[in-house]
């Protein structure tokens, strides 16, 4: 065999494309890092996020296809659902059909033969775990972090904003760090043998677990609401299944597994870096969650997320194959390279294609050692076994989802009158309550005082109620000029201030606001982002006017249907537990006569 000195290292070694002990280029101009020719896919540049070879990296060359082909029949079965709107199945669907797709992952590059099963089944297990206890607590927190006022006032607390943002950011910060704990509980206590990709697969194991759990836990109160997604335009329910059902699970994998990966290499700046970039990206996601942008705009900034972790993802590969060491038993072996199908010499890297030979599990790499003349035999992955299991696995969570759904979805109550008269729909106005009167005294509400279970916080233009018990939620009354509005301009205008994606459920007849005959709505808000995938919350507001100035009610938290056992005891649309003790507060107002 003829032979050449690589440039890069300095090292005889075989004539050929690429250097079998550093890998890099023949003339030595791709760099130590070798971007433009990614490790584990030579033919691909490093910095572009393809999701097969960056999610699957260890897979032949020829098996990779194949999942390709998977990852696309998935995302147009979950498309198909979210068109049809068929929230249970694509709940489920959307949830279970990436972990199915990385279990066939680690059987088809035999990734399962080199690690400990118990070690797999312990970091999917952990994540889980994490993944439901988060959801429970966020659960509990989510109507606070929504709870954003309708009122126009501008004077506002800095110290008190800054508290604000801290609270929403903190749950997808929480999410990272959760996320990452499996990976790096077993990094302490489980080391054997640490190739990179090793981390890789128990950080990608861990976090598309942890996410899945979360998802589904998050999303069981939806199963209530029945098989079809009603009150959803077809775009926000095409975009909603975007970014909850792709974007963040591809986001997480790739991020944990860049976690593993730096965790398993061993430099202490790659393990600061990746768990900084992990950190920030999940920061960026809070950010988007504060400000409430756009649908379309969420959209584009989650998948621009993904993609940056994908590449991040790749870096971290890259520079982990491209820096370890191959230790060779023999180094007279020879073997079949899984990229390029051809006999050659056992080194680090294939000096015909590049690819890094780690780029492949150990037990694929002693099968495809040559003894003899004759080819190795080592698994590939045929499109016929691959569908078998996603189709009977997606057809299988798919109607676990739409059970579920049909178990869970109440019966809708039949009312019959008498006795199930319940009680007159508008409340009588309490004086026992402390009275708030306005900074510029155009008006007063009575509110819930000391003992009760709302915490008020007095602004200078109204009162802000947090519900503490029950379902939670917010309730608020405040006042502000009309500048010559009418009732429902001005509540049109607050909610797609603060909502713009609200959809509307129903009109309120004869709403009144301190007996003033104005206008009210009750709209469902469908929080986009990745801690409250598809929770359905409602806000209901009144507001009337007279005097040229208006004051307003309005009410915010989950949606709970009323039923005989929860509610008023007659029927109602208003499905919101807050609704139940609005009417007393709302009869309340006070304008003050400008003349007086």
């Amino acid at each position: 065999m003829s032979t050449m000195v690589c440039q890069a290292c300095e090292t005889e070694v075989p004539d050929a494309p690429f250097c079998g002990r550093c890998g890099a280029a023949r003339d030595g101009g791709r760099g130590p890092l070798r971007i433009r020719a990614y490790a584990a896919a030579p033919h691909e540049h490093t910095l572009v996020p393809s999701i097969a070879s960056s999610l699957f990296p260890q897979l032949p060359r020829r098996s990779r296809t194949p999942f390709r082909v998977g990852l696309i029949l998935l995302f147009v079965a979950l498309a198909v659902f979210a068109v049809l709107r068929w929230q249970a199945p694509l709940m489920t669907v959307g949830a279970l059909g990436l972990p199915i797709l990385f279990l066939m992952y680690l059987r088809e590059s035999e990734i399962d033969d080199d690690q400990p099963r118990s070690t797999l089944v312990v970091a999917a297990v952990m994540g889980v775990a994490l993944g439901i206890a988060w959801a429970f607590v966020t659960d509990m927190l989510v109507v606070d972090a929504y709870a954003y006022s309708l009122s126009l006032s501008d004077v506002q607390d800095d110290a008190q904003t800054l508290d604000d943002v801290l609270f929403v950011l903190s749950f997808p910060i929480s999410f990272a760090v959760l996320m990452l704990i499996p990976t790096a509980v077993i990094r302490l206590v489980r080391p054997g043998i640490r190739e990179s990709l090793d981390g890789f697969v128990i950080g990608a194991l861990g976090a598309i677990g942890f996410t899945a759990a979360a998802t589904l836990t998050q999303l069981a109160p939806q199963f209530q609401t029945g098989v079809m997604a009603a009150g959803w335009s077809l775009d926000t329910f095409l975009i909603e299944a975007a970014i909850q059902i792709i974007t963040v699970p591809l986001t997480s994998a790739a991020l944990g597994g860049l976690v593993g990966v730096t965790l398993w290499f061993r430099r202490r700046i790659a393990m600061a870096t990746s768990v900084l970039v992990t950190l920030a990206l999940y920061a960026l996601m809070g950010v988007l969650d504060l400000y409430g942008f756009p649908l379309w705009l969420q959209l584009v900034a989650y998948l621009l997320i993904t993609a940056l972790s994908l590449v991040a993802l790749r870096i971290g590969i890259q520079a982990a194959l491209m820096g370890e060491e191959l230790d060779l038993e023999d180094p007279t072996e020879r073997l079949e390279c899984p990229y390029c199908d051809t006999v050659v010499a056992e080194m680090a890297f294939c000096p015909n294609c590049g690819v890094a030979a780690r780029a492949a599990s150990r037990s694929s790499r002693a099968k495809r050692r040559i003894a003899r003349d004759d080819a190795a035999h080592f698994r590939r992955t045929p499109f016929s076994r691959l569908l078998l299991v996603l189709s009977v696995g997606a057809v299988v969570t798919a109607a676990g989802g739409i059970v579920a759904a049909v178990v869970a979805t109440p019966e809708i109550p039949a009312y019959k009158c008498p006795p199930d008269c319940g009680g007159p729909p508008i409340a009588e106005p309490i004086e026992s309550y402390p009275r708030y009167v306005s900074q510029d005294g155009a008006f007063s509400v009575q509110y819930p005082g000391p003992g009760t279970a709302y915490e008020a916080t007095l602004n200078p233009d109204g009162v802000s109620l947090n519900f503490t018990g029950g379902d939670t939620g917010t309730m608020e009354f405040f006042g502000m000029p009309a500048d010559g509005k009418t009732p429902k301009e001005i509540v049109e205008y607050l909610i797609s201030q603060k909502f713009p994606d609200a959809t509307t459920d129903y009109e309120i007849p004869n709403a009144m606001v301190g007996y003033e005959p104005g206008y009210g709505v009750v709209v469902d808000v469908y929080p986009n982002d990745a801690r409250s995938a598809f929770a359905r919350m409602r806000l209901l507001v009144m507001a009337s006017v007279k005097y040229d100035y208006a004051l307003v009610a309005a009410a915010f938290g989950p949606y709970h249907e009323f039923t005989r056992e929860f509610g008023p005891g007659h029927p109602s649309g208003a499905n919101l537990q807050l609704a139940m003790d609005m009417g007393k507060y709302v009869n309340s107002f006070r304008w003050r006569d400008p003349d007086s």
